[in-house]
C-alpha cells in the first residue's frame, strides 16, 4: 500500500516555519511525489514566477534542484478570480470585526503566529494548533450570529456578512474535498510508493476527518501518516 504524509504548513516565512526547515523534513521523507495546495490553473504561473510564491514553493523548487526525478502536482480546485477576490474581501472584513469584538478571538489569533515562530511545524502539525484554529471558527460563528440579534447594530449588513461567511465555508469544503479526489486519483493511476501532501494549517483537522470517511467508503486505499515530529 502507498504511503502518504500530510505535512500541515504556513504560507509565509516566520522564524522557525521558513523553506529550509521544510526541505529537511521533505527530504526526510523522501517522496517520490508531492501534492500542492495549488490550482491547476495557477500552477504554471506559480513556478514561471508570475505570480507570488508561498514557502511550499520556494521549497519544493529548491527540492526539485536536488531531486529533479520526484514529481509534483497542483490538486487545489480552481476558483473564478472575480469570485476569489469578492469573498476574501468580505471575509476580511468579518475578521477584523470578530478581532475588534471579540479578546479572546484576538488573544488566539495572537498566539497562531507566535506559535509558530518559536516552534515551527511541530507546532502547526500538533493538535494545539488545529485545537485554537477550531476555537476561532467558532467564535466567528458566534460572533456573527450575537452581532445579528444586537440592536446597537442593526446598520451594520449582517445578511450580507453571514451570506460571504457561509460561501467561504463552502468554497474551503469544496476545496478539501477536491484535494482529496486529485491526491487518490493521482495515486490510483501511477502508483507511487512515496507521497507528500503539503497543505496550509487550517486544513489540517478537517482533512484528517474528511481521510477517515473517504477511506471507509472508497476501495482504493492510501497509509495516511500526518507529520508530528
Amino acid at each position: 500500500m502507498s504511503t502518504i504524509t500530510l505535512i500541515a504548513t504556513g504560507h509565509k516565512e516566520n522564524g522557525l516555519c521558513n523553506s529550509q526547515e521544510l526541505f529537511k523534513i521533505i527530504e526526510q521523507i523522501s517522496p517520490d511525489v508531492i501534492f500542492e495546495e495549488i490550482p491547476p490553473g495557477k500552477f504554471e504561473a506559480v513556478y514561471e514566477g508570475t505570480r507570488q510564491a508561498s514557502l511550499e514553493v520556494k521549497t519544493i523548487k529548491a527540492y526539485l534542484q536536488k531531486y529533479p526525478d520526484t514529481h509534483h502536482y497542483p490538486v487545489d480546485l480552481d476558483i473564478e478570480q472575480a469570485t476569489e477576490k469578492e469573498i476574501k474581501k468580505e471575509v476580511d472584513g468579518i475578521y477584523f470585526i470578530c478581532k475588534d469584538y471579540s479578546p479572546e478571538y484576538n488573544y488566539l489569533d495572537s498566539l497562531i503566529p507566535y506559535w509558530t515562530e518559536k516552534y515551527g511545524f511541530p507546532f502547526l502539525n500538533n493538535d494545539r494548533c488545529s485545537e485554537i484554529l477550531s476555537r476561532k471558527k467558532a467564535l466567528e460563528k458566534q460572533i456573527l450570529n450575537t452581532l445579528r440579534k444586537d440592536k446597537n447594530q442593526r446598520a451594520m449588513n449582517h445578511e450580507r456578512l453571514e451570506l460571504a461567511y457561509k460561501h467561504w465555508i463552502d468554497q474551503i469544503d469544496d476545496r478539501e474535498n477536491e484535494m482529496l479526489r486529485n491526491i487518490y486519483s493521482y495515486m490510483e493511476q501511477k502508483k507511487y510508493d512515496r507521497a507528500l501532501f503539503l497543505v496550509g494549517a487550517a486544513h489540517r483537522k478537517p482533512m484528517q476527518q474528511k481521510i477517515e470517511e473517504y477511506e471507509s467508503k472508497e476501495s482504493f486505499k492510501l497509509n495516511w501518516t500526518f507529520y508530528n515530529n
